[in-house]
């Protein structure tokens, strides 16, 4: 459940950050097409900010934060590195519906991430290894 609690809140935000652009945009006059390009701009940018980016620096989105967990890498627990987390962020927009199905069907408890990653909880990680402090 956590999992979901942590999506919710990532997608949230970044559907506030469009809904900002949206807004700034309207009230510039842009064109249809220059609105639609911020609009998108602001909330895939903010998530590749919050997924990616913040990711690799904290081991957490802002999301995972809020419920304690983070990311780690499967062979050793260490922080995944910008690649992987990038196909990871572009992964889950193709991925996240068939995540969801899944789980509310209780298909499958933890879907496997395809990128290596796994989602743990913060007070499991600080008793795994000190490896991923690095």
């Amino acid at each position: 459940m956590r999992r979901f609690g942590a999506i919710l809140l990532d997608g949230l935000l970044a559907l506030a950050a469009a809904f900002v652009a949206l807004r700034s945009a309207g009230h510039s006059a842009l064109p249809a097409l220059q609105t639609f390009y911020a609009v998108a701009g602001a909330g895939f940018g903010l998530s590749f900010l919050n997924h990616v980016l913040l990711t690799r620096i904290a081991g957490a989105s802002l999301g995972k934060f809020a419920v304690r967990t983070r990311v780690i890498r499967e062979t050793d627990a260490s922080r995944p590195r910008l690649p992987r987390l990038f196909r990871r962020w572009l992964g889950g927009y193709l991925f996240l519906v068939v995540w969801i199905i899944a789980a509310f069907f209780n298909m499958e408890d933890d879907p496997d991430d395809f990128c290596g990653v796994r989602l743990v909880r913060y007070q499991d990680l600080q008793a795994l290894t000190p490896a991923y402090r690095r």
